[in-house]
């Protein structure tokens, strides 16, 4: 109750988050300064939501506890799993037999071998999850099967300006049962100075000879039309491209999310990967990087970011109300002038 009372008051303390470490707080924190370990995109992203999340779940490493259950519906992340792991799957099985690309003459050839990847990937699943209810189980793979086929049919409308190369190209990971040949087990290391890990799900090489990286979304649009880095929150596209860059040391257009089911409209976000967008992840770099160096990751969501963040018992419901009495008290709205900068950022 008094840590929880403390962060009512207009000044920043210890119980607001990571405030103002002592000597060996900072110690400790130095080994996860960006140049020092791998991070993913996802976790980066988090920083600019809400730096406390950040520093809960990239430094901590604290996660919402496993508890087992029956399977009623496939929720989100399951049907994003089974979802990538068919794609995989498919376009793997279409490389091997040299289908690729595919055109209007062989769509459905490439039909047949996306129901066949299905097929095996819902039964492994099937077992693993062992869904409640089967009526419910069945009809969710029925709803991944007509996004997967609206989503392979207009790959073959698209034959003429993207031939896919690569899948699950990954770097800074081990043990990945799915991973292109082309994957690499060391971290990309890149020019801002972040030491990147994660597995770019597409790999496109463009008319031109240059490539393109895309990661598959399942879920509802968030992103910009007109995105670079999305005010730090939506840092994959432009990562990714650069990733892919220093891996296959090959020349990349640009990084993009595709909205691939009928919940995201088939819709597709692209960010070149320009020199704006490589200024905008240095300048997100330097952010990130004062603030571990300061030790300075408190609890300042940005707006709407309590309201599915996974810790918010941690904190309570009541976040962005406090943070908001900081902000007008003298001094303390000059330390989270870089951040709100940041978000401000295409």
């Amino acid at each position: 109750l008094r840590a929880r009372a403390r962060r009512w008051l207009r000044r920043w303390t210890p119980d607001d988050g990571m405030v103002d470490p002592n000597a060996t707080a900072l110690a400790a924190l130095a080994r996860h300064r960006l140049d020092a370990r791998s991070y993913s995109p996802t976790a980066l992203q988090n920083f600019a939501a809400c730096p406390y999340r950040f520093y809960l779940q990239a430094i901590l490493r604290l996660e919402p506890r496993d508890e087992i259950e029956a399977i009623e519906v496939i929720d989100p992340l399951t049907r994003g799993a089974l979802f990538h792991e068919v794609q995989f799957e498919v376009l793997t099985a279409l490389r091997a037999a040299g289908s690729l690309p595919v055109t209007a003459a062989n769509l459905e050839a490439a039909y047949a071998a996306l129901e066949t990847a299905l097929e095996a990937v819902a039964a492994s699943r099937h077992d693993e999850l062992a869904p409640a209810i089967e009526r419910v189980w069945l009809d969710g793979i029925d709803s991944i099967r007509a996004d997967l086929r609206e989503w392979m049919r207009r790959m073959a409308e698209d034959q003429g300006r993207f031939r896919p190369e690569r899948f699950e190209l990954a770097f800074g990971l081990t043990g990945r049962p799915q991973a292109d040949p082309a994957s690499v087990t060391a971290p990309v290391a890149l020019a801002s100075g972040i030491s990147l890990r994660g597995s770019i799900d597409l790999i496109e090489r463009g008319p031109d000879g240059r490539l393109r990286a895309t990661d598959h979304k399942t879920g509802r649009v968030r992103a910009a039309k007109d995105l670079v880095i999305g005010g730090g929150k939506t840092l994959q596209p432009v990562l990714y491209a650069l990733a892919a860059e220093g891996i296959l040391e090959e020349s990349v257009e640009c990084g993009r999310l595709y909205y691939c089911t009928a919940a995201g409209g088939y819709e597709e976000r692209s960010a070149a990967l320009d020199a704006s967008a490589r200024d905008s992840i240095a300048r997100f770099a330097h952010t990130l990087g004062e603030a571990l160096e300061r030790g300075f990751l408190p609890a300042a969501p940005d707006d709407g970011e309590c309201e599915y963040c996974d810790y918010r018992r941690v904190c309570g419901p009541y976040e962005e109300t406090r943070v908001q009495r900081k902000s007008e008290a003298d001094g303390v709205r000059a330390r989270l002038k870089d951040l709100a900068d940041l978000r401000k950022m295409k």
